[in-house]
């Protein structure tokens, strides 16, 4: 009788109710939005680093650097590495169960104090965490049971289809099997979200039963599921258009305070006096702007699923009785404090990170790979035309033992050949037409050995060499090293790999040769890594991963960036190196900067800064 009433009810006021939810919104606004900072700070400094622990404890355990792309899929199929993401995939649940727990919970008080009522939903919440740690675990264990099936298949077609191709070219080329798998990965994962969403649907009510009702977290879930019952495909077009609405607003705000912001400074006169501060005054306009959007997205989700239950009751369920804290206030100011005294310590240390060099060196990746075919002479004749200061190269070994410069395992990409590499001779190789691919006028290209490339640079640029080492080219940086040696590059090379090991093994056999760490995925800390360089992805660039690789007196390169506002800000971040396909760009770019007064340069990392 109960979920006939809900049903019929929820079909025809689903509006009022969400209407009901904003209002509660505006009402409540003071002591929700102080919850929702007290809690994000208390999740960053809290959980966060319990999911760091248990990662670096895992990571002791299972022997992994977790630095190269290689290591980070080693580990995450490990049981450590599985271990450690249902961990924090539980954690993460948790986090957000408990701060919709206490915005529920805010809007069940009968107070609008903002410090009071924040600070006693935070100790409520805090006191029924046992239970919620519960309800969350079930839910998380459950929902991966049945995802499970799913993600095998997943992983079992990228194995069938994809491990026998390189990686580059299936993301570059696109092969009929890169499409097969996207479709087969693309239904399962539109089969799980009917499965999973039915569950979640069916779940939904359980958070505000546990809390208002005070059931145990399996009571919880079957009450949830009975109110539920008739009415889950109503619930989801409400929560899916709630959801909607609340995601697209950030980026509806993004796009429309960008354009305002760039039309402003595009009128305004060129005056630093004048400019400085407007850009400080909508830096702060916007960073507030998003914290109010992303509080509007979080309690607005949490008050529609309280509306959805007390609808299903039919009656406004009141908070059950339960013990504060005397002084819940001197908490709440406290937890003020720290607020304030982090954003003074961010602020400060955004302006320190501005101080920061211009004279970044250029890296031509794979030689001006945007004019010719990667890895060729003409690349490289390229690069060092527009400016490179290293040059960027890929070393593989042939079948008969010598070094030729190519990117991918094997051929197919370049010259339309499916052997690997270390199957195939140099005079097989250099018979092949590697340039036809890239465009008509390359037609008849060869790829290069790492001696022709060393005579063509030689004096001219500096060698960024990779090497590409595999199980089936055992000798390789050994045979790279006699080469070096032989030609006389040693001090004009940087010798780079993904795989630790590799550069460990460079240094033992010439300790004076420099070495650089590409990095293309982190979890656990980078810091310690024994070599000159670290390289890394442009996504994991920021000012205190910066501040830690200086004070081990290293040098940062990032790879791989292409357009101007990316470069700009890397520069202003204080890179040393920047690995990218349009050398000639990048050294327009430096140029330019190199004019640029002192006041000039701090309005133009403002402008990277905010946009």
């Amino acid at each position: 009788a109960i979920s006939t009433v809900f049903c019929r009810e929820a079909m025809v006021t689903n509006r009022h109710l969400f209407r009901h939810a904003l209002a509660s919104l505006r009402y409540h606004r003071r002591p929700l939005l102080a919850f929702h900072v007290y809690f994000t700070i208390l999740a960053f400094s809290l959980l966060s680093p319990v999911s760091g622990w248990l990662l670096s404890v895992l990571v002791n355990l299972a022997d992994a650097s977790l630095i190269s792309n290689v290591d980070l899929a080693r580990f995450l199929i490990s049981p450590a590495g599985l271990l450690w993401i249902l961990v924090s995939g539980t954690l993460a649940i948790v986090a957000v169960f408990l701060q919709h727990a206490g915005m529920m919970l805010i809007v069940s008080h009968g107070r609008d104090n903002r410090f009071h009522t924040s600070a006693s939903a935070l100790w409520r919440v805090a006191h029924r965490l046992p239970r919620l740690l519960r309800l969350a675990g079930i839910q998380v264990f459950v929902q991966l049971l049945v995802a499970a099936p799913f993600l095998l298949i997943i992983i079992l077609s990228f194995n069938t289809l994809l491990t026998d191709y390189d990686l580059y070219y299936v993301i570059t080329e696109k092969p009929p099997a890169y499409w097969g798998f996207l479709a087969i990965m693309g239904a399962m994962f539109a089969i799980m979200a009917v499965v999973n969403g039915s569950l979640y649907l069916r779940w939904v009510l359980a958070l505000p039963i546990l809390l208002l009702e005070e059931l145990p977290p399996r009571q919880a879930l079957k009450r949830s599921a009975q109110l539920s019952r008739g009415a889950r495909l109503n619930i989801a077009a409400l929560l899916l258009t709630a959801g909607g609405g609340v995601a697209l607003l950030p980026v509806i705000l993004a796009l429309v305070f960008e354009g305002m912001a760039k039309g402003l400074l595009a009128i305004l006169p060129e005056f630093y006096s004048l400019l400085i501060p407007v850009m400080i005054l909508l830096i702060i306009i916007y960073a507030v702007l998003a914290v109010a959007a992303g509080f509007i997205g979080v309690s607005l989700n949490s008050l529609v699923i309280l509306k959805l239950y007390q609808r299903g009751q039919g009656r406004h369920v009141g908070l059950p009785p339960d013990p504060e804290p005397r002084q819940v206030g001197v908490l709440a100011w406290g937890i003020e404090l720290i607020v304030v005294l982090l954003a003074l310590i961010q602020v400060g240390f955004v302006f320190n990170s501005w101080n920061t060099p211009e004279d970044i060196a250029i890296t031509a990746h794979r030689g001006s790979s945007l004019k010719a075919p990667d890895n060729s002479l003409a690349a490289i004749e390229y690069a060092i035309d527009d400016g490179a200061d290293y040059v960027e190269l890929d070393v593989r070994q042939t079948a008969d033992g010598h070094l030729v410069l190519l990117h991918d395992k094997d051929l197919l990409r370049v010259a339309g050949d499916p052997r690997d590499v270390w199957n195939v001779t140099l005079a097989e190789i250099q018979a092949m037409d590697a340039g036809s691919w890239f465009s008509p006028a390359f037609e008849g290209t060869r790829i290069p050995t790492l001696v022709e490339a060393i005579d063509l640079m030689r004096g001219r640029a500096n060698l960024y060499l990779e090497v590409k080492a595999s199980p089936q080219s055992p000798g390789l940086v050994r045979k790279v090293i006699e080469t070096l040696e032989q030609e006389d590059m040693i001090d004009q090379t940087l010798f780079a790999a993904l795989e630790p090991a590799v550069l460990r093994q460079a240094q033992l056999l010439a300790p004076e040769l420099r070495t650089s760490l590409l990095v293309h995925s982190v979890i656990g800390s980078i810091d310690g890594q024994p070599f000159d360089v670290l390289a890394l992805r442009d996504a994991l660039i920021s000012p205190a991963r910066i501040s830690n690789v200086r004070q081990q007196h290293q040098e940062i390169h990032v790879w791989t960036v292409n357009d101007r506002r990316s470069m700009s800000r890397m520069i202003d971040q204080g890179v040393d190196n920047i690995i990218t396909d349009r050398p000639e760009l990048l050294a327009e770019l430096l140029a330019e900067r190199a004019e640029l007064s002192e006041p000039e340069r701090l309005l133009l990392r403002l402008r990277n800064w905010m946009w």
